[in-house]
């Protein structure tokens, strides 16, 4: 598995305090979520919504049973994210919930992607392409937020199967999760029974 590149972060410290001063609420719901513990459906329920406001004709879900290693991904042929949208749907509450939305747009307030993600993972991964724009890429990590006691957005690919994934599309974005503790934290990869669960 390759190493997140710790010279490649993105600081988002200036967002946090920018966040607390519009709404502490809305942080601290953003923070204390990850100790929820939401089903795992409603939470990819929530990606593919994202998804669905993003005029994605196929919605392509996948998985890989490793264990306590087991990732998973789900891929949309939506309009996708140039790096600046991108970074900005990384932010917790990047979306006004007073400013007037698409009927498809199915979000309130821009945390669907990051509470839904981090109420069953430690490690969340987003590529994405936009029409006549190359791929682009941000990770978040929980644990190296931990570590370095900062929210640092990692410039960091889980796997470089995922920019051959979405060079296959016309635009599009792949979500993906990985330490996926809520779920299969104590499963051993040949605890076949724990596969079917």
């Amino acid at each position: 598995q390759a190493e997140a590149d710790v010279s490649k972060t993105l600081p988002v410290a200036q967002m946090r305090k920018t966040l607390m001063e519009q709404s502490d609420d809305l942080f601290n719901y953003y923070l204390v979520n990850r100790f929820n513990h939401a089903k795992l459906e409603t939470a990819v329920s929530d990606i593919i919504d994202n998804s669905i406001s993003a005029s994605a004709k196929n919605i392509w879900i996948n998985f890989e049973w490793k264990g306590s290693n087991t990732w998973l991904s789900i891929k949309d042929d939506g309009i996708g994210m140039n790096g600046e949208e991108l970074v900005q749907a990384m932010r917790p509450g990047s979306k006004n919930p007073l400013k007037k939305r698409n009927e498809k747009d199915l979000g309130r307030f821009g945390l669907g992607l990051k509470t839904a993600s981090f109420s069953q993972a430690r490690k969340l991964t987003v590529i994405s392409k936009k029409v006549n724009y190359i791929p682009v890429y941000w990770t978040w990590d929980l644990d190296f937020v931990n570590k370095m006691g900062s929210w640092d957005l990692v410039k960091y690919l889980p796997d470089e199967n995922l920019k051959t994934e979405i060079l296959k599309l016309e635009s599009g974005t792949i979500v993906m999760w990985n330490d996926i503790d809520r779920v299969v934290k104590d499963f051993n990869e040949d605890d076949t029974n724990a596969e079917y669960k």
